[in-house]
């Protein structure tokens, strides 16, 4: 999946259905740049085989894998090298305030709010029992942060199409993947966030929120 925007570059992403992943694949679609995606099962531990460790010892998920084998592991890395590659439809800010207001919406929706889901599934999650101590306590703390930060973007989001300024950027990726990571786990946006059940609605018709 991608486009035909030619960059001069054959990009490979190690790719898993998980926020962080879809916010990089959102991104590349909206700047209309072609990757090809290579699936990764976690549950069979694919990242931990000697030849996965040695394009990428954090045994993480997204990392893109360019055409001269260079590797650029984590999310936000992979987002700024697209960024640079191909500057229209500016996604991180044209201006220094742009850069700033952007990064502070983009911020508060990965530790306010994807983080917080990401402290509740591992403290209910099976698949997370054998990693260290689990406390349903902990799971509701996270959720009421969550829900804390949910009020503070009902407050500040400024349109219906998009969260800031007129045009996609790196925060409505990060937003949309969280809240559909939140779906994923049985955690639903109430009905009385109008702007934000607005937005989510909107964004989520377009076709980068299908990839």
């Amino acid at each position: 999946m991608g486009n035909k925007y030619n960059i001069g570059v054959t990009m490979k992403m190690y790719d898993y259905p998980a926020p962080n992943a879809q916010k990089v694949r959102i991104f590349a679609y909206e700047k209309n740049i072609s990757i090809e995606y290579i699936p990764v099962d976690l549950i069979k531990h694919a990242l931990r085989t000697p030849e996965m460790l040695k394009k990428n010892p954090l045994g993480t998920v997204p990392f893109l894998e360019l055409d001269d084998g260079i590797i650029i592991r984590e999310s936000r890395a992979i987002i700024e090298y697209l960024e640079g590659i191909k500057g229209e439809v500016n996604m991180l800010g044209e201006t220094p305030l742009e850069k700033a207001k952007i990064q502070e919406v983009d911020r508060l929706a990965e530790l306010g709010l994807m983080i917080e889901l990401g402290h509740h599934v591992h403290n209910i999650s099976p698949f997370f029992a054998d990693k260290g101590p689990q406390s349903s306590e902990a799971s509701e703390m996270a959720l009421n942060c969550y829900t804390k930060n949910l009020d503070i973007f009902e407050k500040i989001i400024s349109g219906e199409q998009f969260i800031i300024f007129d045009r996609p950027t790196v925060a409505d990726c990060t937003l949309f993947s969280t809240f559909t990571f939140a779906e994923s786990i049985g955690v639903k946006i109430q009905e009385d966030y109008t702007k934000l059940m607005s937005w989510y609605k909107k964004f989520g018709e377009r076709e980068s929120s299908k990839v």
